[in-house]
Order: C-alpha cells, then structure tokens, then sequence
C-alpha cells in the first residue's frame, strides 16, 4: 500500500457510541420502539462513519514520475502532484508537504521547523477522479530539494475526528536551484601549439570542416586543398582557406575542504565557480570541473570530464547545486594527485583555494605544462549583474 493509515480517535464518538448503546438497551426493555429506532439509525450513521474513515484514501495513487525542475535563486517554479482515487470520495482533507527550505511557497498555510517547511492545503478527491495539485515555490538558497514526507488528513464525516494517512514511498520530485552567477571580465588562453574548437588568427592549424574562401594557388599548397568549382569560375587554380583555431580548454578545480569539513565560504566559492563555468559556457570554451568532494565510483571526488556548451554548463550547474556543507571532503592534494595521473591538462587551469602551500608541488609542476591561475577568497573580484 502507498498509504500508512495512523487513525486519530475522537473521544467525544467514543463516548457517543456508549451512549447510545446504554440508551438502546433502556428503550429495548421499554419497548419504546420509536426511540430504538431513531438510536439504531445513530447507530448505523457512526457505523457508516467507521467504515469511511477506515477505507477512506486507501486506494488514492500518486502518478510519481521522476522529475528535475531546475531553477535560479529567486526564480520560480512549482510541486505539481497528480491524484487518482479509486477508492471512495475525500472531502474537505488537507494535504500536507514536507521539504527543506532551498525552495519556499509564497502561500500562505506554512510553517517552520529548522529547516524544513510544513505546508498544509485543502484536498478534495472524487470517486475515479483524477487531482492534480499545485504548489507554487521560490528558490531561497542553492541546494536540491525533495519531499520529505507526505501526509494526508481526512476529517470524520460526523463527528470532530480525522484519519491520518503518511505516504510510505519516496516521491521522485526535485526542485534544483542553481548557484548566484556574477558577472567575470574576460580572461583567455590559446594554445596555437595545440589544434581545438576556437578561432585564432595566428594558429598553426586549420579547420579543414570551415573554408572561408579561395586565393591563387602556390606550388607549396597540397593538391587535396584546390578548389575546383572556382579556379573553373576565374580560369586559374584556386586553393582553400581555412579559419585557424586553437585550443583554448580549461579545467576548474575547486577546493571546499577545511581539514575535515568543507570551508566557511562554502557559498561563496561555489558562487565563483559557477561564474566562471557561465563565462566559459558563453565564450564557447570546452571545460572540465573537479571539486573535492567524495564521491563514489571510478573518480573519488565530484568530476565533470570536459565538454562545452550549454549542455556543459547545466550539467556543471547541477553538479554545484548538489555540494552541501555537510558532505564528506578529500585533501587537496589527492585531487590534484590523481589529475596528473589519469588526466592531460589543458591549455588552462583554474585553482581555486586558499592554502597554496599543502599543494605547492603541483603548482610548481603544472606550471610548467598549463597557464596555471589560483584565484583565492576575494569578494571584491565579483562583479554583480
């Protein structure tokens, strides 16, 4: 079952139901059939009662499909669950909703404890109907959340209790709200040394894929390069030009780890490195982010592999969004200890942390093979929009 049923009793039915059982009794000996009549039609009524309140909701679903909504800090989106009762009618129920508050309602009916917010709306459900609901929230603060726990209260048709059903499944539902991005001046990097994706002037490399024009042909020019259709037109060889690129990859590393626990500024790193995965994004750049984070699988910490555009930049966002202050962290120098082993460094890298000195080896070694820039905690570098 998707619901466990914790009936609240009420007091005053049980009193009642005693009552009119003494009384019944009285009226049996006395023959006043009048009255055992109308006591057996309260009878049958609290009967009826029992039979709804333990029935009731026992056959309502949820339609739980796994859903990712995505949003900024501020923005706006919304819990939609969808009902089907099969069971008998609910009238006049409320539905409550638990989840942490990375995302708050902007109605009313809510409450706090700690971090987590209670919300409690009225919910109606007829016989084979299907109900959807609704409810609208805000991104408070970067983080992911889930509900937590559901519960649905049905009040007593006839009397002043309720039944309280709890949903005994997770609901797959996940309201994702990405990091604070700033804008960052430019800053890049070519390699012309190394062939990539970016328009160089000066690169030793063409992108034989995007010929940009024609010009005279040269003994020097290979003959797979002339251009056919157009030394035909002007009635002499024409050679292809090609756009000249370079690579200009980059590759973030983060460092959130404070001994044991992750730093003080957790947000504002985070904030920082989500600017600088945005400008990357915009600019075109193909990038790859690692963060020291413990993680499971083949790569002991959060890593991104490199990748660009949009769908790069969600991803990397994603990522972000998932780092909490209470995850387990790994040293630095682990991190950067498995990167130079199991990966090529790019044109660029990007060291983001405060104690240079537990990793000064590798900066000293990366170095000499990237354009290694370390970027500490400096709130006067960001730039709001």
């Amino acid at each position: 079952m998707e619901w466990v049923r914790e009936a609240e009793e009420s007091y005053a039915e049980k009193w009642l139901l005693s009552l009119l059982l003494v009384m019944f009794f009285l009226v049996s000996v006395l023959k006043l059939y009048l009255a055992a009549a109308i006591l057996m039609f309260a009878g049958i009524l609290i009967g009826m009662q029992a039979a709804y309140t333990n029935r009731a909701g026992s056959r309502l679903t949820l339609t739980d499909r796994r859903i990712r909504k995505r949003m900024l800090r501020g923005g706006k989106s919304e819990w939609e669950l969808e009902f089907t009762n099969s069971g008998l009618p609910i009238w006049g129920a409320r539905l409550k909703l638990y989840f942490p508050d990375i995302v708050e309602p902007g109605a009313g009916g809510l409450r706090h404890y700690g971090d987590i917010i209670e919300v409690a709306i009225p919910f109606t459900a007829g016989y084979r109907k299907k109900t959807t609901v609704k409810i609208p929230v805000m991104g408070k603060r970067r983080g992911v959340a889930k509900i937590q726990a559901m519960e649905l209260l049905i009040p007593h048709p006839f009397g002043d209790g309720q039944s309280l059903l709890k949903y005994g499944k997770p609901v797959r539902q996940e309201l994702l709200v990405y990091p604070t991005i700033y804008r960052l001046p430019a800053e890049r990097a070519a390699s012309k040394l190394k062939p990539g994706m970016m328009d160089v002037k000066d690169s030793l490399f063409d992108d034989l894929f995007q010929p940009v024009g024609t010009r005279d042909y040269t003994p020097a020019d290979q003959f797979h390069h002339i251009h056919w259709k157009a030394s035909a037109r002007l009635d002499r060889l024409q050679t292809k030009v090609f756009s000249k690129t370079a690579d200009e990859s980059v590759l973030f590393v983060a460092d959130v780890a404070a001994k044991y626990s992750t730093v003080a500024h957790l947000e504002e790193r985070i904030e920082e490195l989500a600017s600088l995965i945005d400008r990357s994004a915009a600019e075109g750049l193909a990038f790859s982010v690692a963060v020291n984070v413990r993680s499971a699988g083949k790569t002991p910490y959060l890593y991104l592999p490199e990748g660009s555009g949009q769908k790069q930049r969600q991803r990397a966002l994603e990522l972000l969004a998932v780092v909490s202050k209470d995850d387990s962290v790994i040293p630095l120098r682990s991190v950067l200890a498995h990167l130079d082993f199991h990966v090529e460094l790019p044109v660029t890298t990007v060291l983001l942390t405060d104690d240079t000195e537990q990793v000064s080896h590798f900066i000293a070694k990366w170095s000499r093979q990237t354009h290694l820039r370390i970027r500490t905690a400096d709130r006067d570098r960001r730039l709001v929009q």
